[in-house]
């Protein structure tokens, strides 16, 4: 779903202009996805790294839209209720794409189901806050309607071949600054980077994925990067998952905002390993197989739990 100018101008000036900073100051976040050259920039937790995302989540109308789009039917325990709560899992800024991805599923989704598995309730949904107008076809995402009814992605399956997703209708959309798009978690798309580079232009977007409503902390699924204390089942209720909707929690947004939530030594380690394989592969030729093996010896040997790379 695009949903058309959910922010006016003072909000698109107040998310390019925290955006822009944090471009011009990278944080350590950003390294895998610049290195890799995936974007001109890229960085997952911006709301826990710079205050100025997490009063934009608090505070602008994303939101409300998000909760909005909620009441599609999806979502049970809200409609019941006559609400939907809405939290933080995942939020990430991207800036210019320069590979571009292929048919994907979203997998970093957080302590989630996302609706993905068999028999998994849905428990959230996708979403873009663009802060450029798109004037190209590259970009921007290309959805395939229906195709989150699928039955053969497996939870762990990311990218889908060309094979699979003939029989779906290609959607496009051209959204432009200010404007949302909303998606479940399962629905094919694929964004596609510019052949020619982005020369001065930009393409900014924040998003991520929304927990929506009673939701449990799934542990296989968890990407975040820090101490939280939550353990499998138990209610994705934390600062380090912030309610949005239908307001935000006084303690846990002081806990924000005094930098009492932070990021953990175990989830700055996952970090290097990723960026260890890919440099690894890169300069040397090894096969990224064959470091992860290496890798999950290390593990073995030191004691930390296996689970295979992140």
């Amino acid at each position: 779903v695009l949903v058309k100018g959910v922010l006016n101008k003072p909000w698109i000036d107040y998310l390019r202009a925290i955006s822009d900073w944090q471009i011009e100051h990278p944080h350590i976040l950003a390294l895998p996805g610049v290195i890799s050259n995936l974007y001109d920039y890229i960085q997952r937790s911006t709301w826990r790294t710079n205050k100025g995302f997490a009063e934009f989540m608090f505070y602008s109308p994303v939101a409300s839209c998000l909760a909005q789009i909620a009441n599609c039917g999806w979502f049970p325990e809200g409609d019941r209720r006559g609400y939907h709560e809405i939290r933080i899992s995942t939020d990430l800024l991207m800036v210019n794409p320069n590979k571009g991805f292929k048919w994907h599923q979203d997998e970093q989704n957080g302590p989630l189901t996302a609706g993905r598995g068999v028999g998994t309730r849905l428990d959230a949904l996708r979403w873009w806050c663009t802060m450029d107008d798109a004037k190209l076809d590259v970009g921007t995402p290309v959805y395939l309607a229906k195709s989150h009814e699928n039955d053969f992605m497996e939870k762990d399956v990311v990218f889908v071949s060309d094979a699979l997703i003939r029989k779906y209708e290609a959607l496009k959309f051209r959204p432009e600054a200010g404007d949302v798009l909303v998606w479940h978690p399962k629905t094919i798309h694929m964004v596609q980077g510019p052949s020619g580079g982005w020369g001065d232009r930009k393409r900014r977007v924040l998003g991520g994925t929304a927990a929506v409503d009673d939701c449990t902390y799934e542990e296989n699924m968890e990407h975040a990067l820090g101490k939280h204390g939550l353990r499998q089942g138990m209610p994705l209720r934390s600062p380090f998952f912030p309610v949005i909707y239908p307001r935000s929690d006084d303690a846990e947004r002081q806990a924000i905002l005094s930098g009492e939530v932070g990021r953990s030594g175990d989830g700055y380690g996952r970090m290097y390993r990723t960026m260890g394989w890919y440099l690894q592969g890169r300069l040397f030729g090894t096969s990224v197989e064959t470091i992860q093996e290496r890798n999950k010896d290390v593990r073995t040997k030191t004691g930390e739990k296996v689970t295979g790379p992140k």
